[in-house]
């Protein structure tokens, strides 16, 4: 009979400590996310520091920050807790999950409601879909797939176009109805309460009304009745429910077109200087179930029915 040899002994509360207090450069974060106090995250460090012979932390007035070994052993930590957790998934799921993120707007508006389809063509695959703003950590997060709506510029990453982006206003057909001949007209558009985008305004080159009046041929129009919201997500909810016009995004807002939630108004288009995009770690870009989930979100887009548009708006 032979005696396996026991693994080596490792500190792994501490390391998780460490890892999470590393990544959020924050003892007080770091409790919040493992449920326990700043001293016991603290505690755990220092445990760790001495087992190790030397400081992983510079301890300032109100902040912490990595010292040049802390700095060593954070992002492979944090890789390895990763592949740690995925063991752990894979031992436990009948059916392989495919994390997949996307900004909130894109993964309600557009990917949640067409996930069943995908069901149907990879029945092998579960998707764990997550809206956030924020971008994923490929390497410290376990996120298989995230879609982004960028330049295109992730160097670390593999990085495939999706769509370009094109915006067009739209409003619910109630609001349409009640400021009847205004919308007949660029300037009478001018006059009415618009939607603004906050996250637009701050970031120079995506769509914007005083952009698209330009392009629509009033390059000094005077928006009179501007309704700001910190997100293209909730700027479309509120012309949904009839608070104004919005500047539409080809993908977004494609279904409230052909259901008739929203109506488009005119034909002029104003182009966004980012796109979206499929970004993945290098080495999962030809992974049997990321492979899959590209392919179909490329079928899906390739038979995406132009929008619907409402009589031309006249300059």
């Amino acid at each position: 009979m032979t005696l396996s040899t026991p693994p080596r002994w490792l500190p792994l509360n501490a390391l998780r400590a460490f890892e999470s207090a590393a990544r959020h450069l924050s003892f007080a974060q770091a409790a919040h996310e493992l449920g326990v106090t700043p001293a016991a995250v603290s505690q755990q460090v220092k445990r760790l520091e001495q087992r190790l012979g030397q400081p992983l932390f510079l301890r300032l007035n109100r902040a912490v920050r990595l010292t040049e070994a802390g700095n060593r052993l954070a992002a492979p930590l944090g890789t390895l807790f990763v592949q740690m957790s995925d063991l752990v998934e894979s031992a436990i799921q009948t059916l392989p999950v495919l994390e997949v993120t996307a900004m909130p707007s894109l993964a309600t508006k557009w990917l949640a409601p067409r996930l069943p389809r995908f069901n149907l063509v990879c029945p092998d695959y579960e998707v764990r879909l997550s809206g956030s703003g924020l971008l994923a950590d490929f390497n410290r997060q376990p996120v298989d797939i995230g879609l982004r709506y960028g330049r295109g510029e992730y160097p670390e990453l593999f990085s495939e176009k999706l769509s370009d982006v094109m915006a067009f206003p739209v409003c619910s057909p109630a609001f349409a109805q009640a400021y009847g001949v205004k919308l007949s007209t660029v300037e009478g558009l001018s006059t009415v309460p618009l939607i603004h985008d906050e996250s637009a305004i701050t970031n120079a080159g995506l769509p914007t009304w005083p952009r698209w009046f330009a392009a629509a041929g009033l390059p000094s129009v005077q928006i009179r009745r501007p309704i700001v919201f910190e997100s293209t997500h909730m700027g479309l909810e509120a012309a949904l429910a009839g608070q104004g016009v919005a500047l539409g995004q080809t993908l977004l807002v494609d279904d409230d077109l052909r259901q008739g939630r929203l109506i488009r108004l005119g034909t002029t288009e104003l182009p966004s200087i980012y796109s979206y995009w499929l970004v993945c770690r290098r080495d999962k870009a030809e992974q049997k179930g990321v492979r899959a989930f590209r392919d179909w979100l490329k079928a899906e887009l390739a038979t995406e029915p132009p929008g619907v548009h409402s009589p031309t708006l006249r300059s």
